[in-house]
């Protein structure tokens, strides 16, 4: 069962499209990350669900109730539509201590004493704030804030969740910490969950379902594996990943042995029913570029350029035939202990794309069809 569906949903500023028609569903009690860069349109979307923006057109529709349509000029107001907002500011009342910040909504809805008392007490429990609840706003660190603001969501109890960015103010540490909060939250609460981001590791680490917008329309959408390993297009395959993805200009061949895609001294064989013949793209993950210290059979020869190492992993920075190559080995190292090594590439972990679209496997194909990624 879908909880939220969205249909045709466009969105105009003066003459400017910023949503062109937008179809979207997401089931009942998924984790569903709206991912892309400033300007794609994830937090109008979001904007547009929560009642905060209303759509030039099309249908909304939230737990099986039309909240805006278009066509019979239905538009709920935001209040009315039984969501949970967590902005990127946090937007706590400066003038009101913790407790009064989390439970405002609920006692402004004449909710009995008794129940207000029993959902601030398991809120701030929750979120490690017991002893901080006659605090203002401006006694709390920026981290304490934010638990502030998820206590209010968690209190209030809703079945549909929207967060705008909300880990973006916190330091690394306390990002990775909030990470947990949240999705430990999702689960405890059994509700549907949308949140917008532009950093591809939250989408990664929190999502049941990601979402990777562009100009509006969906790129691509999918669980985190497939948008990770079974890109659509180059935009999704170069903007989930750290470091990036690996890009190098091949081309297409055929010989007794049916089409072939090449870079310098490497090739691959493609399936046999791939009707390309010229320029082709390949891309390959950092961690799946094999390094060896001397030649070897299906290796290309390339140089060491820079060395960082992150602790558990390390990224090699190479040159090969004029290109940069970036490897991640899962290890510390300083020094390779030479500039001339061999770098090999395994053909299963290998993308090759024809202008934007992949050429993918047959058995890939059929995993993207099933998400409407390929007509």
């Amino acid at each position: 069962m879908n909880e939220i569906e969205l249909r045709s949903v466009t969105k105009t500023y003066g003459g400017h499209l910023a949503i062109p028609g937008l179809d979207l569903d997401v089931a009942k009690g998924s984790f569903v990350t709206l991912l892309g860069p400033s300007g794609c349109g994830k937090t109008t979307t979001l904007r547009i669900i929560a009642g905060l923006e209303q759509a030039s057109a099309g249908r909304l529709s939230l737990g099986g109730r039309c909240v805006y349509s278009s066509e019979d000029g239905i538009f709920v107001p935001p209040e009315k539509r039984g969501l949970g907002f967590i902005f990127q500011s946090y937007a706590l009342w400066p003038n009101m201590k913790v407790a009064r910040n989390i439970t405002l909504a609920l006692t402004e809805a004449r909710m009995p004493a008794a129940e207000v008392n029993s959902r601030l007490e398991d809120a701030l429990s929750k979120v490690q704030l017991k002893g901080l609840e006659d605090r203002y706003p401006s006694e709390l660190s920026g981290g304490q804030q934010q638990r502030v603001a998820v206590a209010r969501l968690i209190a209030a109890r809703n079945s549909i969740l929207l967060m705008d960015e909300p880990l973006s103010n916190l330091d690394a540490k306390l990002r990775t910490e909030m990470r947990k909060e949240l999705k430990r939250l999702h689960a405890e609460l059994d509700a549907t969950t949308i949140y917008v981001t532009h950093d591809q590791v939250e989408a990664l680490t929190m999502s049941d379902v990601i979402v990777v917008m562009k100009d509006g329309k969906i790129a691509q959408q999918g669980t985190p594996h497939q948008l990770y390993h079974e890109p659509a297009n180059l935009f999704v395959a170069e903007f989930i990943g750290d470091p990036k993805i690996n890009i190098l200009p091949g081309h297409v061949g055929g010989d007794a042995r049916g089409p072939r895609a090449m870079f310098a001294d490497f090739s691959m064989p493609l399936d046999e029913g791939v009707d390309v013949d010229g320029p082709v793209t390949f891309a390959i993950r950092p961690e799946y570029v094999e390094i060896h210290t001397r030649p070897a059979a299906g290796a290309v020869a390339a140089v060491v350029d820079i060395v960082q190492p992150m602790g558990s992993q390390t990224i090699i920075s190479l040159m090969v035939h004029g290109h940069p190559i970036t490897a991640l080995i899962p290890k510390f190292a300083q020094d390779l202990g030479q500039r001339e090594v061999w770098i090999s590439f395994n053909p299963e972990h290998i993308l090759v794309f024809d202008r934007d679209q992949r050429l993918c496997a047959r058995r890939k194909t059929v995993a993207l069809r099933s998400y409407g990624v390929i007509p």
